[in-house]
């Protein structure tokens, strides 16, 4: 009889035969498991393994497997698993987008979030090996897509999930049925009018009002639908373009978030797990309300970034880009006794902001995981880390191309999250530092036009995805990555102590 099952302690060896002999994957905390057997000794379970093809590709192969406890960890088979409907883990995966962010949340009841998505087609590839077998008929239900902020490094990457659907390749392929769709309101405008000249900043995000000396945008929106092509840039026309198919699929609820909007997450809600959404902050007066045009941060390169002093003002301008990216969706994802804290691009002037409303008591930044702010970039508030705190924290960047380098993360940031990190040996994650590039040697471009130009280079293959990985069920966390070697984890436990304060912990490996 088969058992639908979670893996229940932090790691599993899986094999091809039940001596441990014929070393596959490794398998973790809150992974769904089909148990076909269970004896003494052993699980055999169904499951696939990853063959190389020729051509390199690696595909997966519907197999039989078995997972042996060593006599070491004093485990028994029936220690390695649970029934599935008893999974009390929360799973949070940081992945590798290159330049950009991407991550899922999955509740232990399954629901699903998708927190931005990266602009290249990796985000789309991941998610397909996770999610397999889905057709039009029998589309992935996603409970929500939420965008951070309308920068394309973002959301781009989401759009390719709509285009997935037509690719020659089954197994590369993601249907989706989105229910929800959550973003900040802002829609970026044509860089360029119809005579092809520069239209101003200020007038690349909609409409504005001047209030008590501010000036605020007032044309946010909630759904992408209910906008005009000619006032969206290319990456949100086609944005639009996946999400009306998907609407049409399934109907979508659409929706602009800002401070407070903690009801938008009910459906996520159960005991000790709930999300409070921090940002961004409306401001203006009476019936006439948005957001703050920001300024330009002072000129780099900064070192010694302020801590506390919060008022000083040194943001000048309207800038965009500063302006977007400081208004990104910025909540916090708390399950028991540890906490998530997501911030976008939210830049330093728009982290003061939010470092003032901790300091009087009006949220609570603190949190054990911080997935780090604009890539690691240089322009970061001191104080707003030193509130938030953080345990463990996840930087999302990663090498592209010459035109989409910003060196991050920068050497300032990394600095700071070690000063202001609550213990003395803070874990620091960069998913571009995770991924595993395995040495191919010289090689030829496939196309024959651009091989001619470029000749002949020496070549590095991805063999493993930059993905950090998070398991909580609210008492205890593990926080583990791949490497080249599919047996060797990166991976640190932490569970809390009689003052509900995380402590380190030992690792238990089946």
């Amino acid at each position: 009889m088969v058992s639908q099952s979670v893996i229940n302690v932090d790691l599993a060896d899986v094999f091809e035969h039940p001596d441990r002999k014929g070393f596959l994957y490794t398998l973790a905390w809150g992974d769904y498991v089909e148990v076909l057997e269970t004896t003494t000794k052993h699980l055999r379970i169904s499951t696939v393994k990853f063959e190389e093809k020729s051509d390199g590709s690696i595909l997966p192969v519907q197999t039989e497997a078995y997972i042996c406890p060593t006599k070491e960890s004093k485990l028994k088979p029936t220690d390695v698993v649970i029934p599935r409907v008893n999974n009390q883990v929360l799973k949070v995966n940081f992945v590798d987008v290159q330049q950009g962010d991407g991550a899922v949340i999955e509740s232990p009841d399954g629901k699903i979030i998708l927190v931005d998505g990266g602009d290249n087609q990796l985000f789309a590839r991941y998610l397909a090996a996770r999610f397999r077998g889905t057709s039009e008929t029998k589309p992935k239900e996603i409970d929500c897509i939420l965008v951070t902020h309308g920068d394309a490094d973002h959301f781009a990457g989401l759009t390719k999930i709509y285009e997935s659907e037509t690719n020659a390749e089954p197994r590369k392929r993601l249907f989706i049925a989105p229910k929800r769709v959550y973003h900040n309101g802002l829609v970026k405008r044509p860089s360029k009018d119809k005579s092809n000249k520069a239209i101003p900043d200020k007038k690349l995000l909609g409409p504005t009002q001047v209030v008590n000396g501010e000036t605020i945008l007032t044309g946010l929106v909630d759904s992408l639908l209910d906008v005009s092509d000619d006032e969206m840039n290319l990456p949100f026309r086609q944005w639009k373009k996946a999400l009306a198919k998907w609407n049409d699929r399934n109907k979508i609820e659409f929706r602009r978030l800002s401070f407070a909007q903690d009801d938008a997450f009910d459906f996520f809600k159960r005991n000790n797990l709930d999300i409070s959404v921090l940002g961004p902050i409306m401001t203006g007066d009476g019936s006439v309300r948005g957001l703050k045009f920001l300024g330009n941060p002072p000129k780099g390169p900064r070192i010694g970034h302020e801590s506390l002093n919060l008022d000083q003002e040194e943001f000048k301008g309207f800038s965009s880009s500063h302006t977007i990216n400081g208004h990104s969706i910025v909540f916090r994802l708390r399950y028991g006794g540890f906490s998530f804290l997501f911030c976008g691009d939210l830049n330093d002037e728009a982290s003061r902001i939010l470092a003032r409303k901790h300091q009087n008591g009006e949220i609570n930044l603190r949190s054990e995981v911080f997935k780090v702010p604009h890539h690691g970039s240089a322009d970061f508030s001191g104080a707003f880390f030193q509130m938030v705190s953080p345990i463990i924290s996840v930087i999302s960047s990663g090498d592209e191309s010459a035109k989409k380098e910003y060196i991050h993360p920068r050497a300032t940031l990394l600095g700071a999250l070690g000063r202001y990190s609550r213990v003395d040996e803070p874990l620091i994650f960069v998913t571009e530092l995770v991924a595993f590039f395995n040495l191919e040697g010289w090689a030829h471009l496939t196309d024959k036009k651009k091989d001619e130009e470029r000749g002949e280079f020496f070549a590095f293959s991805r063999t493993a995805y930059g993905i950090v990985k998070t398991r909580t069920d609210g008492t205890r966390m593990l926080i583990y990555t791949d490497s080249g070697k599919a047996d060797m984890k990166e991976a640190y436990c932490y569970s809390l102590d009689d003052n509900g304060l995380p402590v380190p912990s030992a690792l238990v490996r089946a």
